[in-house]
């Protein structure tokens, strides 16, 4: 209990600033107080509302985020460790990364349709660059007289990405999955604000144009909850996966 206060108890304090907030305000409206939004959602959940709308959601933003990783950690790793490879897709991405992944939701919506198809698509273009990006920085990262020690003792092509550029690569590529995490949800909101009929983008949308804040905060906070609970459940595959690198860097 001491341990999981003190890891989160930034959490607690912001909590308790947001209903000491809202009972000063005293405006619902603008911003409601945290026992009203727990209201809220007790009666979400027991209408069965939340849980379709998050399960929406989750189908479309885990989709989205696991095409990324099986795209663009094989990609990550071939620019890293193959000259050609960077040559040709190092420019691509440069020139690509920057551009507003929101202002490209007209075109999948015309591309692919209203349906899950585009959004899951729409989420995948932006949560693929940190996968290939910190994929990349991994492999480059290798150092060089392993990967020399390895030849040396007969070890081939496959076996030194296998056995050595992966393992040392992995603390990056799982930075870029919490980090590809987070943009899926944040793509995810803008793709059901804009072209949808479920998900809690879309219930978000709803009750701002019904002025029914309490319901926008309940989905807000159930969209950080499940932001949150991939984030820890990445971190604590990485703190198994990579205890060494952990330990190194404590």
């Amino acid at each position: 209990m001491r341990n999981a206060f003190t890891r989160y108890y930034s959490v607690i304090l912001a909590l308790i600033a947001w209903e000491a907030a809202a009972r000063l305000v005293d405006n619902k409206v603008f911003l409601p107080t945290l026992t009203a939004v727990a209201a809220t959602l007790g009666q979400l959940v027991l209408s069965g509302e939340l849980m379709t709308h998050t399960a929406a959601s989750t189908f479309r933003a885990v989709s989205g985020f696991a095409a990324a990783a099986a795209i663009g950690i094989p990609l990550g790793i071939a620019m890293g460790w193959y000259r050609s490879c960077e040559n040709f897709f190092s420019p691509l991405v440069s020139l690509s990364y920057p551009v507003p992944k929101i202002g490209l939701i007209p075109l999948f919506i015309l591309w692919l349709g209203i349906g899950n198809i585009s959004k899951i698509a729409m989420i995948l273009a932006a949560a693929i660059y940190p996968v290939v990006l910190s994929t990349y920085t991994g492999v480059k990262g290798t150092p060089l007289y392993v990967v020399w020690s390895a030849r040396s003792l007969g070890a081939s092509e496959g076996e030194v990405l296998r056995k050595i550029i992966f393992p040392y690569a992995l603390p990056h590529i799982l930075t870029g999955l919490r980090l590809a995490m987070g943009i899926s949800w944040i793509l995810l909101f803008a793709a059901e604000m804009i072209a949808a009929q479920s998900g809690l983008g879309w219930l978000i949308l709803y009750a701002e144009r019904m002025l029914d804040t309490p319901t926008v905060f309940a989905a807000l906070v159930t969209i950080a909850v499940l932001g949150f609970l991939f984030d820890r459940l990445i971190l604590g595959i990485s703190e198994r996966l990579c205890d060494w690198y952990t330990e190194r860097t404590a």
